[in-house]
């Protein structure tokens, strides 16, 4: 009994020594692994602290191009109309759009439809990227084109660079840069969804570039730049509905090419050069009762209608054989044509069809 109690009181002594020397072994490697570890924990800290975030395509084209994309705000009338013999009369509104600064001097351009029946150039207020609002004038516009230039008196000014249209890729990143619902200057993102879209937009014909990057009322004017943050269109409308659908993702742009051939017009002449004219103003609409042609309003004095005998309220039908339904037809008929050119308008006039030739002349005259 005595040697087991010894051999017992032996093996306890032995298990206690070694569980000490192993706890002891354990936190020996515990602290020496933390002490090896210390300064590559700081080292990982002071990454996470203090290296940049490196920028992405998206943040670098949006860098250069936001504070080039300006606020346009004026006071606009329009005419109500004489509706079950209530009368018809002229209201004015605030128009809110978006604009694009193309020189360091204050040349930005925008919708023609922005500025469209202003009640005075005094009313259209831009605000800039820094905050401050200024006044402008209005150097020129085209409805067929929907495009017009303002100018404020500013120097300094970021100014937006333009990139060649015709280049342009089905599927291509882009990015809209405008002023949605008058709320101020955003962003959204998209692609090219189409190229050389023909749509009709306020009655006029026009080739665009589709988009799906989100537009609103307000964008109109602003820019739609490529992912090097150059522009390649200016926003002018979208698609919303269809008469039995409603529609999301189409969105148009005048293509910068455009606009950089009519902007160059506008500042230097105050209208687009070597465009044929017809010389006459049409009702936008045709009346319930017009189901052929469109209506003119107007004869332009001195103009290439008026020297060829056309007057007020003749019902145009045809130009060179070409159907005339709306100003969009004639828009488009007027495109092909050249100044000097003699062409055919086949008109109404109390009840008797008349073909009249008519030798274009410049808008300029008309």
């Amino acid at each position: 009994m005595k040697l087991n109690f010894k051999a017992i009181i032996i093996v306890f002594l032995v298990a206690l020594l070694g569980s000490g020397l192993g706890t002891f072994g354990v936190l020996s490697f515990y602290n020496s692994s933390m002490e090896s570890n210390k300064g590559h924990s700081d080292v990982v800290l002071n990454e996470v602290a203090y290296t940049s975030i490196e920028k992405g395509d998206y943040t670098k084209a949006i860098e250069k191009a936001y504070n080039t994309v300006v606020e346009i705000n004026c006071t606009v009338k329009s005419t109500t109309s004489d509706f079950f013999f209530f009368g018809g009369g002229t209201t004015e509104s605030t128009s809110a759009g978006s604009g694009v600064i193309f020189s360091a001097d204050g040349y930005i351009v925008t919708n023609e439809h922005v500025i469209r029946n202003l009640t005075s150039e005094d009313s259209i207020k831009v605000k800039l990227f820094n905050g401050e609002t200024c006044g402008a004038k209005v150097i020129g516009y085209d409805t067929r084109t929907d495009l017009a230039v303002l100018k404020i008196e500013e120097n300094d000014l970021p100014y937006a660079s333009f990139a060649d249209s015709s280049q342009l890729l089905l599927g291509e990143d882009v990015i809209a840069i405008g002023n949605p619902l008058g709320s101020g200057i955003s962003c959204s993102n998209g692609i090219v969804s189409a190229l050389e879209k023909e749509i009709y937009v306020n009655n006029v014909y026009m080739t665009v570039i589709q988009t799906n990057a989100a537009v609103n009322a307000g964008n109109s004017g602003g820019g739609l730049f490529d992912i090097n943050g150059n522009v390649i269109g200016i926003v002018n409308a979208k698609n919303t509905s269809t008469m039995t659908t409603s529609v999301e993702g189409m969105n148009y742009a005048i293509p910068s090419n455009t606009v950089m051939r009519i902007v160059s017009d506008l500042i230097e002449n105050g209208y687009v050069k070597d465009r044929a004219a017809l010389g006459v103003r049409v009702y936008t609409y045709s009346s319930f009762y017009q189901t052929d042609g469109i209506i003119v309003s107007e004869v332009i004095p001195g103009g290439s209608a008026e020297e060829a005998g056309i007057q007020e309220n003749d019902v145009i039908t045809a130009i060179d054989g070409e159907k005339i339904s709306g100003y969009a037809d004639l828009s488009k008929a007027l495109d092909s044509k050249s100044i000097g050119e003699r062409v055919i308008v086949s008109i109404t006039r109390d009840d008797q069809k008349l073909e009249i030739p008519v030798i274009l002349q410049s808008a300029e005259n008309n």
